[in-house]
């Protein structure tokens, strides 16, 4: 009878350690991709963050690069909440506005960079203009 009970406790203990050891490698393999969850769009911090090390912005650069993302965020936002009751004028309206503010965005990150910079920039934002939009459901009307 002992013996049945050691086998079931062991066979507990294994369960246990693999299920424990399988959320701490996926915990330790999406720390190591830096990637979100599916879904969720990546945090402001990440954003600038990944620019100034894919840049090699220096402290003030990275700085800059805040200011301008949190104003350009707050325009979007504006925008958003402007655009939020009406859907249907999406395409006819808000996109050349929404373009307008990244236009802009852009515009004053290329004036905080240094010529090296510019041209990783501009492939940068190749790569980020050639990949696919992220697919977000409309709201409910």
């Amino acid at each position: 009878m002992k013996s049945k009970l050691n086998v079931a406790l062991i066979w507990i203990l294994v369960f246990l350690l693999g299920g424990v050891s399988g959320a701490v490698s996926h915990y330790l393999y999406q720390q190591h991709l830096k990637m979100p969850a599916p879904g969720v769009p990546p945090k402001f911090k990440d954003i600038v963050d990944g620019m100034a090390r894919e840049l090699k912005l220096d402290t003030q650069q990275t700085e800059s690069l805040k200011t301008i993302f949190g104003q350009s965020r707050e325009q979007y936002h504006s925008l958003n909440q402007q655009f939020r009751p009406q859907y249907e004028a999406l395409n006819e309206q808000y996109k050349p506005r929404f373009e307008a503010i990244r236009n802009e965005t852009d515009d004053k990150i290329r004036k905080i960079l240094r010529s090296d910079q510019r041209e990783r920039f501009e492939e940068f934002l190749k790569k980020v203009q050639s990949a696919p939009p992220p697919q977000r459901p409309l709201p409910p009307r």
